[in-house]
């Protein structure tokens, strides 16, 4: 296995990661929880080290069964997982995969935070993205600062933005977010 550093973060993980949410709805077909936590801990075994979530998949089954699979070893593995869509007002699968609200207040954010790492069972969050953000959301300079804050206390030791739909790919460079930035 290849192993890559995050910038000048200390973090290293693996240049392979496992996407959680393969395992955390019943959309992939994987509804055995030993299966799942099987699949998790051999990916472990094998290298992979770098595990990429959001608290939405599964309404915060994938964090869930992140923590029982891997917990116990939480030192060896980067997490990676992503806020924004308000599943807390809006639970349950939506017709379609139509998206969920987004809430990018501060307050959203905080308590977004507070419960993946409860869901996690873990002090610190490797990696925390923005999900599907678009642009105003982007723009949004107490969100940015509120990432900050959140990093300086050490609940997260990085952050970035996942793009995906929200943003056009047609767009991206035009705007000037081809590439997303990990800070």
């Amino acid at each position: 296995m290849q192993y890559r550093s995050f910038g000048d973060s200390g973090i290293t993980a693996s240049a392979v990661g496992f996407g959680v949410w393969t395992v955390s709805t019943t959309m992939w077909g994987v509804t055995d929880d030993a299966l799942r936590l099987h699949l998790l801990r051999t990916a472990l075994d094998l290298g992979i080290t770098f595990f990429d979530t959001a608290d939405v998949y599964g309404d915060g089954c994938g964090e869930a069964i992140l923590a029982r699979a891997l917990g116990r070893r939480r030192d060896e593995i980067v997490i990676a997982t992503k806020f924004g869509y308000d599943f807390y007002t809006h639970p349950g699968l939506q017709p379609g995969q139509r998206e969920r609200p987004h809430d990018w207040s501060p307050a959203f954010l905080r308590k977004a935070v507070h419960q993946s790492l409860k869901r996690l069972q873990t002090d610190r969050i490797d990696l925390y993205q923005l999900h599907n953000p678009r642009l105003d959301a982007i723009r949004r300079d107490d969100l940015w600062a509120e990432l900050e804050t959140l990093k300086a206390e050490g609940k997260i030791r990085m952050y970035g933005a996942a793009l995906g739909p929200a943003l056009r790919p047609d767009r991206q460079a035009e705007e000037g977010i081809a590439a997303a930035v990990v800070v």
